[in-house]
């Protein structure tokens, strides 16, 4: 080591903390600040007046990073004989960081624990450097961490169990109240047009125009050409503003004029000429109204864009007449062929017309309303902003489309499929176990789907995803989706007739109101209007579904997925192990103790640990990042956060600067407690062992550039759920960054539900650091280090260094560096087995880095899981029963005794090997490795 233990803990500061450079915002920090510190704390305080950038700093400092990658128990068990390699050679204090992603930090979280209850890295480094039988004893007992007693009758295996149906129901609380307000919004919608009569007829009529013309107004104003410049800016209008002024106004529009279609059936039939044309004439008149008042409040404002309206006027209204013309004739058509030939006998109720109206009327009139456009723009004078004006229009017209079909998809699902398929007496229980039958894809979906990550990481080396596994899951959750709905539908059908006849026979019986028992049926009949009544019931059951989501809103979305139960087994099998006392429940054999605050880690000047997440970015506001879908976010002992966000009442402190400016906040300060009152964790930070869950959350509904919309709706239905949400470092208030939650678990809920995580909310969600660098190495590169070693333990049997190329693609898109990788001498297990010692394999390859602005090349040393010609006994002969070793799939998170000894001994015996008889510092080292790989080149 370049300094002993003792001047080492003599230079650091009495908290393990260096001292503030932030003045006033010492809780917030910027990704300049926040690496700054990280510079003070490696090698003290600038001096006076030195006011030379990190950046300058990071590259005198020739800083050392030792990456541990994800995989699960097999990188973990692999990376534990490679440090226990590293430490008989003395070496692991060499490192200023330890980087970690989801396997590699159970290893990483292992080896700081043990350095606590050390006292320093030499300790741990001396006894380490020994057999390690007595250290690794403790973790031989939990290879299978998640249930260390194993078969299907163990305690451990229905603990699990119950612990997944416990918080799946829990969960459900909260979703399926809000699912159900869907059919019940639809079934009220029918009910509510069955209900109109002569008296409503003219009044929805009036509302929607007045929805139109709000509608129309807001698009003649909001237009790109229409809008003000100031300073050569133009205030062009936002996405929000155009969805409350535009989107909005004009489906309010398509579901009142149904209203004024129904209460025709109820008029004299056939309905006179006078009526039908009187809908159209109110729409002709809305859109000529707002024409006009849109010209009057552009001439009073003085914006641009007056000669349009003029010159314009014309197209106007030729295209609103058109569309008006059309709302005449297909209202006409339609009461023509809902009525037949036979006026006098016509049943609106039998003849379901509510039904179709409800099903067809809408979004047949938003398609009216869309060709007003489409003619309006054929025929439109061109203007400066021409093409703008054009696509700013079809994206609106675009989302009143989307609208439209997503109204008749959830009808056909909740009124049509129910009523036709489950709602026949004559085959309602066939039709009921199909059904159910049909929702078994839900399940099964979302099980292949946890099975996917595995998959894509082998089959992402070849650069695609498989396709068929990715069109079967989606078809599959298609097909759960539709039974589910129509079941909904059809339980809260089945549900408000019986609540309407329990009402009927006992609370409004007609004879209560003077009526007589005509008939056999007289006694449950209402003696009101049936279908009002069943309108009182629906805002009823919404304001019950109201309470539930309000009450059961309250749920910590965390705790209660199954992001919790893996928290408690890893913790107990990676950071309990390490420790020398536990005081252990005997029962359950959980210790609250096992796991330190991140925030007190990093007392020595080395091995500083950065745990890697991902921040998932599903819902595409940075159509850049499409592909990835995702972004890094890191926790150190010193601040938790990523360098993408930027915290809008900080950016106005640097308005010249370009690109976010990164939010991390101290982590003494964030998401440590559960509850506001929990004065326990107050100012203590995250727990290692969440940070390290969340890292290797590799099943999760938003997985960064594997995620798919159906497949996350499945997902988080049934609770498949590891990654976790915590508060916005930069959107979240101060009080609410303390907290281990979103302030809404509904928000969070729905979003993940739907797949629609962003970095804009109040809450973000974090995910295995895999799903957007596997490595840890992407950071390590932002933070300049000089000599980083990885080891990539990642599954990839056939040696297509996805993961390395990956991580050296996007350094170099993001400006970070460049890496040139040097002749890899990492072949696939066959190759070496077919060739011997021909093959030249060495299990491991040399790298140079070219920062931006350094003088100096920085070295990579990249060492992956090699069977190599002269690997010990043991580990050929397990390797013997397993074609797959060294690279078995991710999903076997269950190891025997004989795996875990096997993949330990292997980076062990791979590690060692890579050292020359007298190494001590990693400078050595590097020039070593490439007088090796210089010399199998020259024998092969």
């Amino acid at each position: 080591m370049s300094a002993s233990v003792a001047d080492i803990q003599a230079d650091a500061s009495p908290h393990h903390l260096p001292a503030l450079t932030t003045g006033r915002d010492a809780w917030f920090l910027d990704t300049e600040q926040a690496l700054a510190e990280e510079m003070d704390h490696f090698c003290g305080p600038p001096e006076p007046g030195d006011r030379a950038p990190w950046q300058a700093r990071a590259d005198q400092a020739r800083l050392a990073a030792l990456c541990l990658s994800g995989g699960g128990i097999r990188s973990a068990t692999f990376c534990l004989g490679a440090l226990q390699a590293l430490a008989s050679r003395r070496m692991l204090g060499e490192f200023h960081y330890l980087s970690t992603v989801s396997g590699g930090g159970f290893a990483g979280g292992w080896l700081q624990t043990f350095i606590r209850q050390c006292g320093s890295i030499a300790e741990a480094e001396r006894q380490l450097g020994g057999s390690g039988n007595e250290i690794f004893a403790k973790l031989r007992r939990y290879t299978n961490y998640l249930t260390p007693e194993v078969g299907i009758l163990s305690r451990d295996t229905w603990a699990g169990i119950v612990l997944y149906i416990r918080n799946t129901i829990l969960n459900w609380l909260i979703i399926f109240p809000l699912l159900l307000f869907v059919p019940l919004a639809l079934l009220a919608y029918r009910t509510a047009l069955e209900a109109a009569s002569g008296s409503t007829l003219w009044l929805p009529l009036v509302l929607g125009s007045a929805a139109l013309f709000v509608a129309t107004f807001s698009a003649c104003t909001l237009l790109p050409s229409h809008r003000p410049r100031t300073g050569g800016v133009t205030a062009y209008a936002s996405p929000a503003r155009i969805a409350a002024c535009i989107i909005a106004p004009t489906c309010v529009w398509a579901l009142a004029l149904p209203f004024t279609l129904r209460a025709l059936f109820e008029q004299p039939l056939p309905v006179s000429g006078l009526s039908l044309c009187r809908l159209g004439l109110a729409y002709f008149a809305v859109q000529v109204a707002a024409y006009l008042s849109g010209l009057i409040w552009q001439t009073s404002k003085g914006h641009p864009g007056l000669w349009l309206y003029e010159r314009n006027l014309g197209p106007w209204l030729a295209s609103s007449l058109v569309s008006a013309g059309l709302i005449c004739v297909c209202a006409d058509a339609s009461i023509g062929w809902l009525v037949g030939g036979s006026a006098a006998g016509f049943d609106a109720a039998k003849a379901e017309v509510s039904q179709i109206l409800t099903v067809a009327a809408p979004p047949a009139l938003i398609v009216i309303h869309l060709l007003q456009s489409v003619i309006f723009i054929g025929f439109r004078k061109s203007a400066e902003c021409a093409d703008l004006d054009r696509e700013w229009v079809a994206r609106v017209d675009g989302q009143l489309l989307l609208a439209a079909m997503g109204w008749t998809g959830l009808c056909l699902c909740c009124l049509v499929l129910s009523a036709d398929a489950l709602g026949r007496q004559d085959a309602q229980i066939p039709a009921l176990f199909g059904a159910l039958g049909a929702l078994a894809t839900g399940p099964a979906a979302a099980f292949l789907g946890k099975q996917v990550f595995v998959r894509a990481q082998s089959l992402a080396a070849k650069g695609r995803m498989d396709d068929l596994v990715m069109i079967g899951l989606s078809a599959m959750a298609a097909v759960f989706g539709i039974s589910l709905f129509a079941l909904m539908g059809w339980c809260l059908g089945r549900f408000l007739g019986q609540a309407h006849d329990w009402w009927g026979d006992c609370l409004l019986p007609r004879r209560a109101l003077g009526g007589a028992d005509t008939g056999a049926d007289a006694g449950s009949v209402c003696g009101i209007n049936p279908y009002g009544m069943i309108v009182i019931l629906d805002v009823a059951v919404a304001a019950i579904l109201a309470g539930a989501v309000w009450l059961f809103g309250r749920v910590n979305v965390n705790r209660f997925s199954m992001h919790g139960v893996y928290r408690n087994r890893l913790t107990r099998g990676f950071l309990g192990s390490a420790r020398t006392r536990r005081d252990a429940d005997p029962f359950t054999d959980f210790d609250e103790e096992d796991s330190p605050r991140i925030a007190d880690l990093g007392t020595e000047k080395r091995l500083l640990p950065v745990v890697n997440m991902t921040l998932n970015l599903t819902d595409l506001l940075h159509t850049e990042w499409a592909e990835r879908k995702a972004a890094s976010f890191t926790a150190t002992p010193f601040a938790c956060g990523s360098a993408i966000l930027d915290r809008a009442d900080r950016a106005r402190d640097r308005p010249g600067t370009v690109g976010p400016r990164g939010a991390y906040i101290r982590t003494s300060q964030y998401a440590g407690m559960e509850t506001p009152g929990d004065r326990v964790s107050a100012g203590r930070g995250p727990l290692l062992g969440g940070l390290l869950t969340i890292s290797g959350a590799a099943v999760s509904p938003n997985w960064g550039y594997h995620s798919s919309r159906l497949i996350a709706f499945l997902m988080t239905l049934f609770n498949v759920r590891l990654g976790a949400w915590l508060p916005n470092p930069a959107v979240a208030r101060r009080d609410d960054l303390k907290l281990a939650k979103p302030r809404n678990s509904v928000l969070a809920l729905l979003s993940e539900l739907g797949g629609r995580s962003t970095d804009v909310r109040q809450a973000i969600y974090l995910s295995d650091g895999g799903h957007f660098d596997n490595l840890g190495v992407y950071e390590m590169l932002r933070r300049r280090c000089a000599r980083i070693v990885v080891i990539d333990a990642g599954q990839d049997e056939r040696c297509t260094f996805f993961d390395l190329g990956n991580v050296i693609r996007k350094a170099e898109v993001d400006g970070l560096a460049k890496v040139q990788m040097g002749e890899m001498r990492i072949l696939p297990r066959a190759t070496i087995e077919r060739e011997g010692k021909r093959a030249g394999a060495l299990g491991y390859a040399r790298g140079t880095i070219a920062y931006p602005g350094a003088r100096d090349a920085a070295s990579l040393i990249y060492i992956k899981p090699s069977f190599l010609d002269d690997i010990p006994a043991e580990v050929r002969a397990y390797g013997a029963t397993s074609p797959a070793f060294p690279h078995e799939s991710t999903a076997n998170q269950w190891f025997s005794e004989s795996q875990f000894e096997s993949y330990r001994a292997l980076g062990y015996y791979q590690v060692s090997k890579m050292f020359g008889s007298q190494l001590t510092t990693l400078s050595d080292w590097s020039v070593y490795l490439d007088s090796e790989i210089g010399r199998r080149t020259a024998d092969s």
